[in-house]
């Protein structure tokens, strides 16, 4: 299965990458990048490109090695962010894993050795803003759960604790006692406070706190974690192998996130789920914008009992409409994986009018002297 072509698309912010093979099979992959900076994504994808060409898409490890390696600086005419090379090497391997699965005829989750046929599910929003207040997040809370969600999950700590409080309890109210709580406070407190958000948020019925510290304070997520108020989930952000070494040999963390558009692809998210496993600590697959990672997370939770659960951003979302409906209408709080891949249409993104067409580099366009991968390679 030679690569012959990679090309890219955007669809709003999100980076997408398509690889296809001599034999005309393609998959599609997602990655995540900063806010505003997918051209950061793109400009590590270009340099990446003639690697892939020639390769065996088959020796998915091998590719992912070459890509992680990529440095991010390392020319004058070549310096971006140190997350684009794990992000483009996430979003190359998830359309290496489509590509097989879909080659085999089967659902991705099926391939990695499926244990449940659907996975729970939360849908993530209660973002700040601009002239929404009480209401109309209590409004939204209201209709995730409409839609079938058992569980939400609110931003916290941009407001004094008081007001932030408020907002808590007017969800806890608009959607009942039974509907599970997580609050997202996205590094912004500090060790001295945290203590005491945790314990009013766990009269809230409050179930877990994301991202309370930055993920460098083990000491401090350690603190919060014996607490035993809430679970304490760390890693949506985190890329570094090490990071998520030292905060589950430390018990620093209750739930570890793994996002595959992130932290390596389906590669090493399968990796990071076992490492967490290892521990005694269950796994969240974060998703964070169109139906390529929705779907990627999904397969990843069907196949791996570790992970307890599957973050959602709100639904309908980019590309969600070329989903079949058991992967973006929850029931009894779940939403399931289908195939063949990653469950997507033949032929995405082609023919999508929110989705751009940026560029697209074919074997022969490319020197091919330097084709790392290239097949019989050692």
């Amino acid at each position: 299965m030679e690569i012959v072509e990679v090309a890219a698309y955007a669809c709003g912010a999100a980076p997408l990458v398509c690889i296809t093979t001599r034999d005309g099979m393609s998959g599609l992959g997602e990655g995540c990048c900063a806010r505003d900076d997918a051209d950061a994504f793109f400009r590590q994808l270009r340099r990446a490109a003639p690697l892939l060409l020639g390769a065996d898409a088959r020796l998915i490890e091998r590719v992912w090695h070459a890509l992680w390696a990529l440095p991010a600086h390392d020319a004058p005419d070549h310096d971006v962010p140190d997350w684009a090379p794990p992000a483009v090497t996430s979003a190359v391997d998830i359309a290496l894993w489509d590509l097989r699965a879909r080659s085999l005829g089967v659902g991705l989750h099926e391939l990695l050795g499926p244990q449940r046929d659907a996975v729970p599910v939360y849908a993530a929003g209660g973002h700040y803003a601009d002239g929404e207040g009480p209401e109309q997040l209590a409004a939204a809370m209201r209709d995730h759960v409409a839609r079938g969600f058992h569980a939400v999950k609110m931003e916290i700590g941009l407001l004094a604790r008081e007001a932030d409080l408020e907002r808590v309890a007017v969800v806890r109210e608009a959607v009942g006692p039974d509907v599970e709580i997580v609050v997202d406070a996205q590094s912004r407190l500090t060790t001295g406070e945290a203590p005491a958000w945790i314990r009013r948020l766990a009269e809230l019925g409050v179930t877990a706190i994301q991202a309370p510290l930055p993920t460098a304070d083990v000491a401090g997520l350690l603190m919060l974690r014996r607490t035993g108020r809430l679970r304490v989930m760390v890693g949506e952000r985190e890329w570094r192998t090490q990071r998520f070494r030292d905060l589950l040999r430390a018990g620093a963390v209750g739930v570890l996130q793994v996002d595959p558009g992130l932290c390596g692809g389906i590669t090493r998210a399968l990796k990071l789920i076992a490492l967490a496993e290892a521990h005694d600590v269950p796994a969240s697959v974060q998703t964070r914008s169109t139906a390529v990672l929705l779907a990627a997370c999904l397969h990843l939770g069907a196949a791996r009992g570790a992970v307890a659960g599957v973050g959602v951003p709100g639904l309908p979302g980019p590309l969600h409409d070329a989903l079949p409906p058991i992967m973006t209408s929850p029931r009894d709080g779940c939403l399931s994986p289908d195939g063949p891949g990653l469950g997507l249409p033949e032929g995405l993104p082609a023919g999508r009018g929110d989705v751009r067409a940026l560029w697209r580099l074919r074997a022969g366009e490319a020197d091919r002297g330097s084709h790392a991968l290239a097949a019989g390679d050692g």
